[in-house]
């Protein structure tokens, strides 16, 4: 796989996770605000990197989004 395809499967990965978050932010007493935050951010600089040829935004963006877990 290259690095534009490991981009893209782990903005999807990413972004499916920030809606489970947003689902489990509804539930009383759950602070995920702070998370949600940090993934969007992520989320906006992997789709800039993703939009470009730098392979080493790329790489950064994709590492950048493979620190969220589940």
């Amino acid at each position: 796989m290259n690095v534009p395809e490991k981009l893209a499967r782990e903005i999807r990965r990413v972004t499916e996770l920030r809606c489970r978050y947003e689902e489990i932010g509804k539930l009383p007493n759950v602070i995920v605000g702070p998370a949600m935050m940090l993934m969007d951010a992520a989320l906006e600089q992997a789709c800039k990197a993703a939009g470009t040829l730098d392979a080493v935004a790329q790489i950064a963006a994709q590492q950048g989004l493979e620190g969220f877990e589940k």
